[in-house]
């Protein structure tokens, strides 16, 4: 992948850790730790309220549309290298119910062969003739960009569907997904629809554990209040689904985004279209065994993140947003950077004073200043609260259980303390040599089998319950006039 060169950026790059610099060294000398402080406290207090937003809305409806007819969608699964789950997640994408009322699918699935070199492709050209919905391989070309951004616009060009749905290649779509997911695309005005993304099994490792609890406790949580209060919700690049229309009239997935998922809901909501969060259309996905494997997608996480900050700042305070919606998503935003950059700053400060106190007696310090001690021992208390309150409420409200969640989630956290001054100076290579490099996550761990699901076929399954689904779905708002 390639990136333009910005001079301008690195500037404001180096400004930014110079001033960083300064601020530490400033506490040091002169043991003034109230920025400190206020950084974590005004994170903090954005947390709390996120998360209590998120309880809060637990269990409320949403209205579906008027119904017409199910719009055709195809389902694109990117792909390198996949072979060794490519074939579980085409048949699970297979046996979605998403048919007409003739039990005909009204979706097909394209996997995206990005010039693997396992046989990925071959595995699921010679899975496809027994598999109840049409699928296809579309190999990219030697020549065609680099970086899952520009694999989908690869997709959405082969694409029949009016609406594209996008599953990774380690993914398990709930039967319902399309049906879920869809219903929500069809409300006016909204661009895009995010589902719940959950891990498909436990590895008995802290890092997966920490995954498991980051998806089904905390990002539930968050996206919930994110959709039902109208701040900015965030689209996960597993388990989406987007109107075509909507798609091409932003100008398709952004190849030169890490994170083409997160840039693509900016771009949609700064020109006032609407991303959607469907708690009830579930996918479920590979957990990151390992820390090394953990920190390598996490860094590109962390670096998307940084790009689509620097890159949209300007559309994002001038864009056509509610005031709620700007201030979430620059707090998501600078968050992933801002927070493990004050915790590293804290920790330099203390490894300092400890020092410090070693080589003279500790009463010979000057003290230093600092906020009210109630006032931080509150702002902690508070926190730790709402993310209990968010575990335990996602938990049948078992207190022990919800303590454990807490403390697993934040050793789990650790890890941005080596990820995120690993994507910043990724981010300033790429900005001097003009290349990007994509940090692939691999896949393959064993895993238990599927659910039994059993696939539609000549109408097999469409029973009174689907028969009432498919009468909520409309067509007709996929050709609305959007903002």
């Amino acid at each position: 992948m390639k990136s333009a060169h910005n001079p301008r950026v690195l500037v404001w790059m180096v400004a930014f850790a110079l001033a960083w610099v300064v601020l530490v060294a400033y506490s040091v000398r002169s043991h003034d730790i109230r920025w400190l402080q206020i950084t974590f406290l005004v994170y903090s207090v954005y947390g709390i309220g996120m998360q209590v937003l998120g309880v809060l809305a637990r269990g409320r409806t949403r209205s579906v549309p008027v119904p017409v007819r199910l719009p055709f969608v195809s389902v694109l699964i990117p792909a390198r290298n996949e072979a060794r789950v490519i074939a579980d997640s085409v048949r699970s994408a297979c046996a979605m119910r998403y048919h007409d009322r003739e039990g005909q699918p009204r979706f097909e699935v394209i996997v995206l062969d990005d010039r693997s070199g396992d046989g990925t492709g071959d595995v699921v050209r010679r899975l496809a003739p027994a598999l109840p919905v049409p699928v296809r391989v579309v190999r990219l070309a030697a020549d065609d960009a680099h970086g899952k951004a520009a694999v989908l616009n690869v997709g959405a060009h082969a694409a029949q569907g009016d609406v594209l749905a996008v599953l990774d290649a380690d993914s398990r779509a709930d039967p319902e997904f399309l049906l879920r997911a869809v219903a929500c695309l069809l409300e006016p005005g909204v661009a895009a629809v995010q589902g719940r993304r959950l891990c498909q099994h436990r590895a008995e490792t802290l890092a997966a554990r920490g995954q498991e609890h980051e998806f089904s406790v905390f990002q539930t949580v968050m996206q919930r209040a994110r959709d039902r209060f109208g701040a900015h919700v965030l689209l996960n690049g597993n388990g989406l689904a987007v109107n075509r229309r909507a798609l091409e009239a932003v100008g398709g997935w952004n190849p030169s985004a890490l994170t083409e998922d997160i840039d693509l809901a900016i771009r949609f909501q700064v020109v006032g279209w609407k991303v959607r969060y469907c708690e009830e259309a579930v996918v479920w996905e590979e957990s990151v065994p390992d820390w090394p494997g953990l920190v390598r997608q996490r860094t590109r996480w962390a670096e998307g993140v940084l790009r689509a900050l620097v890159e949209h700042l300007g559309a994002i305070v001038s864009g056509r947003m509610t005031a709620f919606q700007k201030t979430d998503m620059l707090f998501f935003l600078t968050g992933s950077m801002v927070v493990p950059a004050a915790i590293f700053a804290s920790n330099v400060y203390g490894a300092v004073v400890l020092l410090r106190g070693v080589l003279e007696p500790l009463y010979l310090l000057p003290m230093g200043r600092s906020l009210p001690p109630e006032l931080t021992a509150g702002a902690f208390g508070a926190f730790s609260a709402a993310l209990l309150l968010s575990a335990a409420s996602q938990g049948g409200w078992n207190p022990l259980r919800a303590l454990r969640v807490v403390v697993t989630y934040l050793l789990f956290t650790a890890h941005q303390l080596v990820a995120t001054p690993w994507a910043v100076a990724r981010y300033v290579r790429s900005i001097v040599t003009g290349q990007v490099e994509w940090l692939k996550t691999d896949h393959g761990m064993p895993a238990p089998a599927l659910d039994p699901v059993t696939p539609v076929v000549d109408g097999a399954g469409w029973g009174e319950k689907d028969a009432r689904v498919h009468e909520r779905l409309a067509m007709s708002s996929l050709h609305r006039t959007m903002p």
